[in-house]
């Protein structure tokens, strides 16, 4: 009878312990899935599909750029975009995922990469480049854009 105590003892711990058990994140998988997801904020980007590229973020995102306040929340980063198409219309812009890290618990990834912006018709004067960062949060199993850092490392030209 102790030995069947024992058994059913030892079993209960082993059900306790499985359901305790995290699942095991591919975090190679989930490193995709972010690229992924800049790359379909890019072809966004391209097609000036501001209303899209809004949804990728969440509800408390923020978008920090050069020279300006951040934009923090869904409406701001909307307003954001809208601003950067009506005051570059011509503008063509390309990034480049260089290195996603994403976090052991597969909800939080930093994405690492560089930029290229290009005006069209114009004599380059406009034409920038730097480098991002780009934290994603994963909200009911979609990843999100969390907050946007970007910098320009184009050299500043002396005054003439």
């Amino acid at each position: 009878m102790a030995r069947l105590i024992g058994i059913i003892i030892l079993l209960a711990f082993s059900a306790c312990a499985q359901q305790t058990e995290k699942p095991k994140i591919d975090l190679k998988a989930e490193e995709q899935a972010v690229k992924s997801l800049s790359m379909k904020w890019l072809e966004l980007w391209e097609s000036r599909d501001i209303e899209s590229m809004t949804t990728l973020f969440v509800k408390d995102g923020v978008i920090y750029r050069p020279n300006q306040e951040p934009a923090s929340g869904l409406t701001a980063i909307k307003d954001q975009f809208t601003k950067d198409f009506a005051q570059n219309p011509k503008l063509i812009s390309s990034w480049n995922s260089e290195r996603v890290d994403v976090s052991g618990s597969g909800d939080i990834a930093v994405e690492y990469g560089s930029w290229e912006d290009t005006q069209r018709g114009l004599d380059g004067t406009g034409d920038d480049h730097g480098r991002y960062i780009t934290i994603y949060r994963k909200v009911n199993g979609i990843w999100k854009v969390a907050a946007d850092f970007s910098l320009s490392t184009k050299p500043i030209e002396p005054a003439k």
